[in-house]
């Protein structure tokens, strides 16, 4: 786990990508505003999400959990607040059909076979496979545009296909640290910077 630090400024946009937990799609988003509180994501897809989403932020090592809470013009505000005061009591999940392509391997062993994911939801996926039961209980699973592997557990097999219930693993919450002092303006008082320091120490 790195414990960089990054400053990112607050007013430019930034190259992220973002997960739908809800179907484990993912397409790429512009983040701009980033503070510990939530962001903008600006792209021609953000009507497609559902409500709860990683993001992908360059210079974390993880997700940043986050709830889409308002849509605009091919824009859409997240906030980190919402999604980590979510109540964790366990509730009857929509699993909806889809058709993702993954890479999935042993955790611990250098087993890996190409799957397809046929449905999905926040806490578990089925995957369909002619080779599922090489595969430990212990997985990741590799999808198309994010280059983070997702942990997961084989809870069951049948034929050619394998319930896997998704371990998600996430930042804790940004940390937006005091803007540095840089400069000094015709009054000779110092002016801070217009940049956000963003910690990317994980839990």
């Amino acid at each position: 786990m790195s414990n960089h630090i990054m400053a990112i400024d607050a007013k430019i946009n930034a190259p992220a990508l973002v997960v739908d937990l809800a179907d484990m799609s993912c397409f790429e988003v512009s983040a701009r505003d980033l503070t510990e509180r939530g962001c903008w994501i600006v792209s021609d897809k953000v009507d497609l999400l559902k409500e709860e989403i990683g993001l992908r932020v360059e210079g974390f090592d993880r997700l940043i959990r986050g709830t889409v809470i308002a849509y605009g013009d091919k824009e859409a505000q997240i906030s980190f607040e919402v999604a980590q005061d979510m109540p964790s009591e366990k509730r009857r999940e929509i699993r909806r059909p889809v058709f993702i392509t993954a890479i999935v391997c042993g955790k611990t062993s250098p087993v890996s076979e190409r799957c397809r994911i046929v449905d999905a939801s926040r806490s578990g996926c089925r995957l369909e496979g002619d080779r599922i039961d090489r595969l430990p209980s212990e997985i990741e699973i590799s999808i198309p545009e994010l280059d983070l592997p997702i942990d997961g557990t084989i809870v069951w097999r049948r034929d050619n296909h394998a319930g896997v219930k998704l371990n998600w693993s996430f930042e804790s919450r940004p940390e937006t640290q005091e803007p540095q002092q840089t400069g000094r303006g015709e009054d000779g008082v110092a002016k801070p910077a217009r940049k956000i320091r963003i910690s990317a120490f994980g839990r």
